[in-house]
């Protein structure tokens, strides 16, 4: 890419994970662009951010763009991940190398699906991140050494090999060249992952290019599987998820919570046989899954598999114990709330800092004594689930009562 025809503003929130280094190196800021390139007419406009970058993604097909250009390919969805983008950042990385007299690295393709998974979650999310396990899966025998990763935001007449090489040369440039990055002696391998997001706004149609590498070093001499001279040899395909339906009150429900911004994509199919008559679909977006369910009578609530709450509705057997949710989880002073029925009867699983998410049964009789007393306004959060105590059963609650039922009574002590 010639960058005398472009306009380079860069934010960055930048770090360097190294290993047996226990704390992230800050990116440099770069140098401003020059003025005769900040008001050059027609040059494409570039955001670059970058850092140190979990878990896998749908990716795209490996395809070129139909004819018709940058604004074509922006109106058609995303552009696919191809070799030649792999091949653009794979030479430019080894062309730093040359520079500062170490050997080039070798493509290795675990690596490379590892950073290409990584690479599809950062676009998925439409935002760089760290991958808090970004070595998984990668084979035996290597050590960690770096990984960069990072996002551009292109507009103009940019091509997607264009894009990854304003990014890679970013991610590679304006990092510090201390002995220990990516110029190291005894790195051998690497793997290189690429996502594009089709993107239109004031300044035309555009990408928003993601990019994760890793390196790796192994024992000098030792054979490791999925190792190529050049990603031309060992490339492979992201591989194409399948696309799911979301329809009727779930639809409804997952656009009132704001959709793929918040929920993330669909990850099943609509699915029913649920008591009540309930049907669920299961959503994820940055390592969390969200379920929304409906059953007539109930509308379409959704439940935070990921929270405390979400958590305790499994751990008691979802919809099998508690029942479907008749609410969304919602905040009430100093904790938070969700409410679920079965056969008619409802459990309030109430979560606070100080107690953790804990169940009232607001059909038996000490839930009714907590709720007449004011719920946790009253008597507080439940610090228990019920508990049998002899011939008793009891509950406890956070502002010291306890709430006690036996033989057709129920009493309260603190």
């Amino acid at each position: 890419m010639n960058l005398a025809r472009t306009v380079l503003t860069v934010t960055t929130a930048a770090a360097l994970l190294l290993g047996g280094m226990p704390a992230a190196l800050a990116a440099p800021q770069p140098p401003a662009a020059p003025p005769e390139l900040a008001h050059a007419t027609g040059a494409p406009a570039v955001q670059l951010e970058g850092g140190s970058a979990a878990e896998a993604a749908p990716a795209v097909p490996p395809e070129e763009p139909s004819a018709g250009g940058l604004a074509g390919a922006a109106s058609a969805g995303a552009h696919p991940t191809t070799v030649a983008h792999v091949t653009e950042a794979f030479e430019i990385v080894n062309e730093h190398r040359r520079q500062a007299n170490r050997a080039p690295l070798v493509y290795n393709t675990a690596l490379s699906r590892n950073a290409q998974q990584w690479a599809e979650t950062m676009a998925g999310a439409r935002k760089e991140s760290r991958n808090p396990d970004p070595w998984a899966g990668a084979p035996a025998g290597g050590v960690r050494m770096d990984q960069y990763y990072g996002k551009g935001v292109f507009t103009g007449a940019f091509a997607g090999t264009d894009a990854v090489e304003a990014l890679t040369h970013y991610l590679l440039d304006f990092f510090p060249r201390n002995g220990t990055d990516q110029f190291a002696r005894d790195l051998t391998h690497l793997g290189i992952g690429v996502s594009h997001v089709a993107t239109s706004g004031s300044d035309g149609p555009g990408w928003e290019t993601y990019l994760t590498v890793y390196y790796y070093a192994y024992p000098a001499g030792q054979a490791v599987p999925g190792t190529f001279a050049t990603p031309a040899q060992g490339f492979v395909p992201p591989v194409t998820a399948p696309a799911y339906a979301v329809r009727g009150a779930i639809a409804t429900k997952y656009q009132r919570l704001g959709g793929s911004a918040v929920l993330g994509e669909p990850t099943t199919n609509e699915r029913g046989g649920l008591v009540d008559g309930g049907v669920y679909q299961q959503f994820r977006r940055s390592g969390r899954t969200t379920t929304i369910y409906w059953a007539p009578g109930y509308g379409a609530m959704a439940v935070k598999n990921y929270s405390s709450i979400g958590q305790k509705w499994i751990g008691a057997g979802r919809e099998h114990n508690y029942g479907l949710p008749t609410t969304d989880e919602r905040p009430v002073s100093g904790g938070a709330h969700q409410v679920f029925r079965r056969d008619g009867r409802s459990t309030q699983v109430l979560w606070s800092a100080g107690t953790g998410s804990r169940a009232v049964k607001l059909y038996g009789a000490i839930g009714r004594a907590w709720k007449a007393a004011g719920s946790e306004r009253g008597y507080g959060f439940p610090v228990t689930d019920e508990y049998r105590y002899g011939a008793e059963v009891r509950q406890r609650f956070s502002k010291g009562h306890t709430v006690h039922y036996a033989a057709g009574r129920t009493w309260v002590t603190r």
